[in-house]
């Protein structure tokens, strides 16, 4: 059998084996596609028969062996199934094959296709399309900032065994202890950040579920609505200021060699965000607490991309990608100096 046919295979047998609502009655797979990028995922784009002779489409999530982080796929099919009847854009899940072992290279979960794609701020022709959404009915920047919102809101107890819950220091300690773990050299302006930003502990809030990959690259946009956020892997419970500080840095409006979008996150003007986000929230943006927050996140990020490093140079894999992840640390290092005020 050839490796699209064991695709296939493998995922009629995940579906017919499925208990969840939304599987259908399925009896071919059509065809299975790969979708570009991918970091930490795979996706895959499915056409599925049903048994009535009709079609439709979903996407299979695959947990890869070589990955920049080490994220638990079941965790992340349980969060998509936590949300499903939540107020938010989020897909619904179908199934999951836990085996390591299957013909996408790793575990995997079904979910629902949204029409739709993601914006990719670092090319200048998505953050144009962007910024004539500010310019123009910012729907797009108005949906962006009211899921986040919803997400901020949905009650936690149905996530109690889902996701972990952490404090401010849990977090930070999640991240260095990854980046001490595999970092190839010792940089002063990270250790530097990280005594910086736990001399920085915030006023606790009310535990709230937390995305923790929030940008505009996690949501799909179709004709100019958000239709879907995605990528939960990251997501935990804890401060939702963290969502805001991750998503003020510089890094998230396209910079990398060459200035980005003006627009925070590559989407809407700082204080607009801010001031929608607290009209539909009710709680009051701290604009120093967000700044901890956002050189957390660049601490998260460069912990995330050391792993693409370290793999890449111990030989774990030949994914070229891993190795550019070096190309992003001077400019979060740069991020970090200006946070400090250095």
């Amino acid at each position: 059998m050839s490796a699209a046919g064991e695709q296939a295979a493998a995922l009629l047998r995940s579906l017919r084996g499925s208990t969840l609502d939304g599987v259908g009655d399925p009896v071919r797979i059509r065809a299975i596609e790969q979708l570009e990028g991918g970091w930490s995922r795979h996706s895959y784009v499915a056409t599925v028969e049903d048994a009535d002779g009709s079609t439709r489409r979903l996407i299979v999530r695959v947990r890869p062996e070589d990955t920049v982080l080490d994220s638990d796929l079941e965790t992340e099919f349980r969060t998509y199934l936590a949300l499903a009847d939540e107020p938010l854009a989020t897909p619904r899940v179908y199934s999951y094959e836990p085996a390591r072992e299957t013909p996408f290279g790793g575990p995997f979960f079904t979910m629902e296709f949204r029409s739709g794609a993601a914006a990719n701020v670092w090319r200048a022709p998505d953050r144009a399309e962007l910024e004539a959404d500010w310019n123009g009915d910012r729907a797009i920047a108005t949906d962006f900032v009211d899921q986040l919102a919803s997400l901020h809101q949905v009650p936690t107890g149905p996530l109690d065994g889902v996701l972990e819950t952490r404090d401010f220091a849990a977090s930070v300690d999640r991240w260095q202890e990854l980046y001490e773990r595999v970092r190839v050299v010792r940089d002063p302006i990270v250790d530097e950040a990280y005594a910086w930003v736990r001399d920085r502990v915030p006023t606790p809030v009310a535990p709230a579920l937390v995305h923790g990959d929030y940008r505009i690259g996690n949501c799909l946009v179709d004709r100019g609505r958000i239709s879907a956020v995605i990528d939960w892997e990251l997501a935990y419970v804890g401060d939702p200021r963290f969502d805001l500080g991750y998503l003020s840095q510089p890094y998230e409006t396209g910079k990398f060699t060459r200035p980005g979008s003006a627009l925070l996150g590559a989407v809407a003007d700082r204080e607009w965000l801010f001031a929608r986000y607290e009209q539909r929230t009710g709680a009051a943006v701290d604009r120093e607490v967000v700044r901890t927050y956002t050189a957390l996140g660049a601490l998260m990020l460069i912990a995330i991309m050391s792993v693409g490093v370290r793999v890449y140079a111990d030989g774990g894999t030949d994914d070229i990608r891993m190795a550019w992840s070096r190309f992003v640390f001077p400019g979060l290092r740069q991020d970090l100096a200006g946070l400090m005020d250095w």
